[in-house]
């Protein structure tokens, strides 16, 4: 009895021990997989905090002097417009041009009837005779007195009146001449030509009409070669481009500043360059526009009168601006905005005020320094505090190459930060 009561008592003990080591084992098991899975969720966490940069296109901005162009509505206007009226009167016997053509200067335009001044130019021409005759009585009679006179065998006043009559009768020719001078004149007038070269008009009176002098318009003529584009610039824009100009002090010798590019209305750009020659000294109380003349060389006659056109001309030149391109800025219509990368390789907002824009981009008065990298792609994406990686095809946009090498360094060290980065991981 004693010895089955000693072993039960030994197999209780054997099976507690056992129970122990389980539970022991287990607990070992557990507190062994919490702390493997404890330092990988560590690395996943810090997996998961590790951000990849984002590629993006950048540009430093590096000062650079920039030119201001400013683009206004205008009309072609003819250099020359001559109103032909007839200057005789008569009835209009022919016309001898196409209407709507190209006459050049000296063409037979319109005959009027020559005839009734033909006949006046012919009695002139008799009067003159007649007049010259007389002179020439007149001179042998002065010339015989006078010799007379010297003789002692004729009076002083008989001397006197000879020579009096020879003088009227030079005065007498030299009416005769004007008078007929005035009556070719207005024979040539029958005869009426084209004062300058360019493109006519429908004709004002029909043929066998009477033409009254000085009144009657017979047509118009417009020249097209060379031709006047009228334009205005705004108040602002006219002061800043006399500022530009009196700085410069070639208000008559600066080409590029007197330039004025044509736009017609398709937008093609006119192949020749226009001259501006013309700015208004005052300003227009009911435009608030200052009024501008560009003369523009037309030898296609591409540029027809009353033709609505597009002026582009230099209005400024600003001094050391920075730039950017127009795809990096950012209007919310509130603020302005543009991303920058900081010195940590990452994208920040900075807000800034635009300039005016120009062929390089757009200028930026306040908000940047030179040598800041903008960002100018991937802005849909981008939010401030992202790391971000520049393309190395894509370091630079401007056109100074101490600038491009710049922007090439600091593109070459980002890039290296994040390779070292992706090691370290």
């Amino acid at each position: 009895m004693r010895f089955r009561n000693d072993v039960a008592r030994r197999r209780m003990t054997a099976f507690r021990a056992l129970v122990v080591f389980s539970l022991t084992a287990t607990l070992a098991a557990c507190g062994g997989g919490e702390e493997s899975s404890g330092g990988g969720g560590a690395s996943k966490g810090g997996q998961s905090q590790k951000q990849p940069a984002t590629k993006v296109s950048a540009v430093t901005v590096q000062p650079e002097a920039v030119q201001v162009y400013g683009e206004y509505p205008g009309r072609v206007q003819g250099k020359q417009t001559a109103r032909i009226i007839g200057r005789v009167n008569g009835v209009l016997l022919a016309k001898n041009y196409q209407e709507g053509s190209i006459v050049h200067q000296g063409d037979l335009l319109f005959t009027i009837d020559p005839k009734p001044y033909r006949a006046t130019v012919n009695q002139r021409k008799a009067t003159l005779a007649s007049a010259k005759a007389s002179l020439e009585n007149s001179r042998r009679i002065y010339n015989r007195t006078k010799r007379l006179y010297d003789a002692n065998a004729v009076s002083e006043a008989e001397r006197d009146q000879a020579l009096s009559n020879f003088n009227s009768d030079q005065a007498a020719v030299q009416q005769a001449e004007a008078n007929l001078e005035s009556a070719q004149i207005d024979l040539g007038y029958t005869h009426v030509e084209a004062p300058i070269t360019g493109v006519t008009s429908l004709r004002d009176i029909d043929l066998g009409s009477l033409v009254t002098a000085n009144q009657t318009q017979l047509t118009t003529i417009t020249q097209l070669d060379p031709v006047y584009v009228l334009f205005a610039l705004p108040e602002d824009d006219a002061f800043a481009r006399r500022k530009a100009l009196a700085e410069m002090g070639k208000q008559t010798s600066d080409a590029s500043t007197r330039e004025a590019t044509i736009i017609t209305g398709t937008g093609d750009v006119f192949p020749y360059k226009g001259e501006v020659d013309f700015t208004q000294s005052t300003i227009d109380p009911d435009t608030g526009t200052v009024q501008l003349r560009a003369v523009v060389k037309n030898p296609e006659n591409a540029l027809m009168p009353g033709r609505y056109v597009r002026a582009r001309i230099r209005i400024q030149t600003i001094e050391d601006a920075l730039v950017i391109p127009n795809e990096a800025v950012s209007d919310s219509g509130q603020r302005v905005n543009v991303f920058v990368i900081n010195q940590d390789g990452k994208a920040t907002t900075q807000a800034v005020t635009l300039g005016p824009d120009t062929d390089s981009g757009r200028v930026i008065t306040d908000g940047l320094e030179a040598g800041d990298q903008v960002i100018t792609s991937g802005l849909g994406t981008l939010q401030p505090g992202m790391p971000v990686e520049v393309k190395s095809a894509d370091t630079s946009s401007n056109k100074d190459s101490a600038a491009g090498g710049s922007a090439a360094g600091d593109n070459q060290k980002s890039s290296s930060n994040s390779s070292s980065a992706e090691d370290n991981q």
